[in-house]
């Protein structure tokens, strides 16, 4: 089955356009040979910073939208832009007439948001791809939204924006931006509804998805870098926002697994850390002894989830280049198997500084937005923040101490809107030799081209596009399917993923939302390869909702740079937990309740076993029902769904500030 997508970009057919227009138009040497090639160059370096200019302007947008600062989200709309949910049959085109409908759509009349109000909208997994004209960028987004009202309501809605982003004054701003809902519902229902499709024009091309340059964009550009001393510098900054962003989403995976060593090995010497109302803990020593007073010794106990979901990063590094600032939305699923269960929404806000050419983190400081108990909800409950430990306590306190849910009492962003054309830029290195530069550049489209294409296994999934997943992948590539093994080469993971099914596309009575977040992402020296360590932020069920579920694990997967465009290389999938919308994770295994019906000793609905979809895409065969007729080539690595057991997770990459390898180190 094949996903009904627009093909914008024909272009993408000639496989070799990255190689030869990147690698092959310069010639080796201190100078580049033609001012032909020159010019490609300079095209690709401009268009490669427009991408992460548009990254940066969507993510903003996630903060912007969320803290109801209506006036600089209208900003990052191109002036004549056209927004459209097919949720509310809505369409206004004009930047202030976008202000009023984001007012409207939040029940607003003026600037900021309610007293309990929540209006939390999360922007992940992107595909960003440049029109085959190079005069626009296309992206694809997930949403996630919790909504509500302390005291009146709560809900989710999950949806896809298909966007277009335009070059207005120097400045790329969103163009054109249309909302397609996938899920909605209360916050108390035991799922949520979704329509019989989705019925999304996504704007890429399974086949070309890991090639986000077309040949034909770099011949008349709107963007391209002015000089070689603009594009060098260009090219810095986001070989240095990559390794900052890298190194957030690092700590957030050691903070998962509650490994202090890791954490605090990120610290440089005179660093410091606020987690909420805690107060402040100074030097590695001392952030390492807070880490353990907060939220108990090293390594999780059994049963325990600890996961921060980090989404919507803006990193911004500073006109020295020796320090940036990254800023995060952090979605926490937090409990204890038999005990509690809790959603936490916060900001994590750190500093990094350069420290003898290694990025280290200067200062942390997280501010909790929104604590609830997971049966009650957030319209129904709100926990207080963290507070200081009495047994180890801080080195000083909280300097700033920011109100929580149900107070609206938000973290300001520390940059200039990227609608304004105003941020900061960061000094660039001298102009390295055409060879430097060549590999360089060609590191940097392999990180959104890299992250591009594990997005794309998301949307393949929620859609049972079988066919698509498997033209992303290698000749070599390798596929898991959960519970039956390893499959290699693009044939027979299309053949192994048919066999599964459920063929045809997404059935209309079940849904996914599969969604991987979060990218660590190093590419090789020689540019042939690179790994990207994602999570699994997934959810899903019967589509009139009546069921639902939670799955979370971590992808270590590997991309090929093959014939031109990036490929799936290994895809290693640790599933780590699945829970039941209804239950949650407090209540798995011999904690899961025993009633089957609710009876009038009940006093939470959510006291009833079940409430969870079928392990699986919704319709999914049986794996005993294929295996044995079309058996894998070699077992999974992993143990999957072990939860409330504790595994020990592998990395593909050692500790970066110390070096320190984890306990096993995938190649």
């Amino acid at each position: 089955m094949s996903l009904p997508i627009r093909e914008p970009l024909p272009l993408l057919a000639r496989p070799f356009a990255l190689l030869v227009l990147i690698f092959s138009l310069l010639l080796p040497g201190p100078v580049l040979a033609a001012d032909a090639n020159q010019k490609q160059f300079l095209n690709a370096a401009g268009l490669q910073t427009g991408i992460r200019a548009v990254k940066r302007v969507q993510n903003a947008y996630s903060h912007y939208r969320s803290a109801g600062q209506w006036n600089e989200l209208a900003l990052l709309f191109a002036r004549d832009a056209t927004i459209s949910d097919n949720s509310s049959n809505s369409r206004v085109t004009g930047r202030d007439n976008i202000r009023n409908w984001f007012m409207q759509q939040a029940g607003r009349q003026t600037e900021g948001l309610a007293e309990g109000q929540l209006n939390e909208h999360l922007m992940l997994q992107p595909i960003i791809n440049v029109s085959a004209d190079g005069s626009a960028i296309l992206g694809t987004w997930h949403e996630v939204a919790l909504l509500g009202h302390y005291g009146i309501d709560a809900g989710w809605k999950g949806g896809i924006y298909e966007a277009r982003y335009v070059l207005e004054d120097g400045v790329w701003r969103i163009g054109q931006l249309d909302y397609y809902w996938q899920y909605k519902g209360a916050y108390e229902d035991d799922g949520h509804a979704a329509p019989p499709a989705w019925n999304v024009p996504y704007h890429f091309s399974a086949a070309h998805v890991g090639l986000s340059l077309p040949a034909s964009a770099l011949t008349n550009p709107m963007s391209a870098a002015a000089d070689m001393n603009t594009a060098a510098a260009s090219i810095d900054r986001m070989q240095q926002e990559t390794a900052v962003t890298n190194l957030q989403h690092s700590l957030g995976y050691y903070l998962d697994r509650k490994l202090w060593d890791d954490v605090s090995d990120l610290f440089a010497t005179d660093s410091s850390m606020t987690w909420a109302d805690t107060g402040v803990y100074r030097t590695p020593a001392r952030i390492h002894a807070g880490l353990e007073a907060l939220f108990g010794p090293a390594g999780l106990r059994k049963g325990e989830l600890f996961d921060h979901i980090m989404l919507s990063t803006l990193t911004e590094v500073g006109t020295d280049g020796q320090h940036a600032v990254s800023r995060t939305k952090v979605l926490s699923q937090l409990g204890r198997n038999g005990n509690y269960a809790r959603w936490e929404l916060g900001e994590m806000q750190n500093t990094y500084v350069k420290d003898k050419g290694v990025w280290k983190v200067q200062d942390l400081q997280y501010v909790m937005r929104m604590a609830s108990d997971y049966d009650a909800g957030w319209d129904k409950s709100a926990l207080p923040a963290l507070t200081a430990s009495v047994q180890t306590a801080p080195d000083a306190p909280t300097a700033r101490r920011y109100a929580p849910y149900p107070a609206v009492d938000l973290l300001p962003l520390p940059f200039a809107n990227p609608g304004t054309g105003t941020s900061k830029s960061a000094a660039g290195m001298a102009p390295a030799d055409a060879a430097t530069l060549q590999k360089r550049l060609h590191a940097m489209v392999a990180v959104d081209a890299v992250e591009n294409l594990n997005s794309s296994y998301g949307y393949y999934i929620d859609e049972s596009a079988w066919d698509n997943m498997a033209a992303t992948f290698s000749s070599t590539g390798s596929k898991e399917i959960t519970g039956v093994g390893v499959y290699v080469g693009p044939e027979r993971i299309g053949n192994i993923l048919n066999r599964r099914g459920p063929r045809g596309g997404r059935r209309a009575n079940f849904y996914t939302i599969h969604q991987l977040v979060q990218p660590v992402i190093h590419v090789s020296e020689d540019g042939s390869y690179a790994n990207a360590r994602m999570r699994l932020f997934q959810s899903g069920g019967n589509a009139d909702g009546s069921s639902g579920s939670w799955i979370g694990g971590i992808y270590e997967n590997t991309a090929n740079f093959e014939n031109g465009e990036w490929k799936f290389g290994r895809q290693d999938l640790h599933h780590l937990f699945f829970v039941s919308y209804r239950n949650g994770w407090a209540r798995v295994g011999e904690f899961a309740p025993t009633a089957t019906t609710p009876t009038a000793a009940t006093t939470n609905r959510r006291e009833v076993r079940g409430g969870g979809m079928a392990q699986g895409l919704g319709g999914a065969a049986s794996p005993n029902q294929f295996a044995a007729d079309y058996p894998p080539d070699r077992e999974i690595r992993a143990r999957q769904y072990t939860f409330p057991d504790i595994p020990t997770l592998a990395f593909h990459y050692r500790n970066p500030v110390s070096g320190r390898a984890p306990a096993e180190l995938l190649p």
